[in-house]
């Protein structure tokens, strides 16, 4: 193994064995890295003290050479440390669920991370607009946002209804009332806003965000295979 220098963010974190822990890095340039921790999970461990899910950190690792082996944490210091009582609050869970189940990982999904944890840490929005907001950007990182401004078989905009199944608004002439569920005004209006990032506007639909979570993770789990486990409860 060789021995290489990173930063990113920790991601994941699971037990292994007594003492040990197999912990998920997403670097600068999009790169995850699974690695073994040796002995982190005791009190007198260095590189413990520096392993809180969010932490921005410099790590170094004996790189594995092949996928059939795991790489291994020789030494982790928090550039930049998040409080640990994120690891309570479901935004941030969910988040991290996130990133750590794509597949495919680049600089994009590096950012996602970054700036969605700056919007967790800030006091400005609900924790289930946060939720929303999470899950619309991770949608349009994913390559399955909505359109939300005009019919997606027209391009009318003089719009009915949500459209789930043809990703996006669609206008009278293109809803089959014998094929496709005909959401509220409201729901339809919460997406509206919600993917056209008008974050402010989303209060006034505080009513319908327990569904409009529901129908987000049944969306993303439909086209890309991902469960939301931290939202099971939506």
């Amino acid at each position: 193994m060789a021995e290489s220098i990173f930063k990113g963010y920790l991601i994941n974190k699971v037990d292994y064995l007594l003492n040990d822990e197999i912990v998920t890095f997403i670097t600068e340039d999009g790169t995850k890295l699974p690695c073994l921790s040796m002995g982190s999970r005791k009190i007198s461990s260095k590189n413990g003290r520096n392993l809180f899910l969010g932490n921005y950190c410099e790590f170094e690792i004996f790189l594995a050479r092949n996928v059939a082996k795991m790489s291994r944490l020789k030494k982790c210091q928090a550039i930049t440390q998040t409080d640990w009582k994120l690891s309570l609050y479901q935004p941030f869970n969910l988040l991290c669920e996130c990133v750590n189940r794509t597949i495919e990982t680049n600089h994009y999904t590096y950012l996602f991370f970054k700036n969605m944890l700056v919007m967790i840490n800030d006091s400005k929005y609900s924790e289930k607009t946060k939720i929303l907001i999470i899950l619309q950007k991770f949608c349009i990182l994913s390559g399955i946002g909505l359109e939300v401004n005009c019919c997606v078989e027209c391009g009318n905009k003089c719009l009915k209804t949500i459209n789930f199944k043809k990703r996006g608004m669609v206008c009278n002439l293109h809803f089959n009332k014998n094929k496709d569920h005909l959401y509220s005004l409201k729901i339809s209006k919460l997406f509206h806003y919600l993917f056209n990032e008008k974050y402010d506007e989303l209060n006034i639909f505080f009513d319908e965000f327990n569904f409009a979570i529901k129908i987000l993770k049944e969306y993303i789990d439909h086209n890309l295979g991902i469960k939301l486990f931290t939202i099971n409860n939506y």
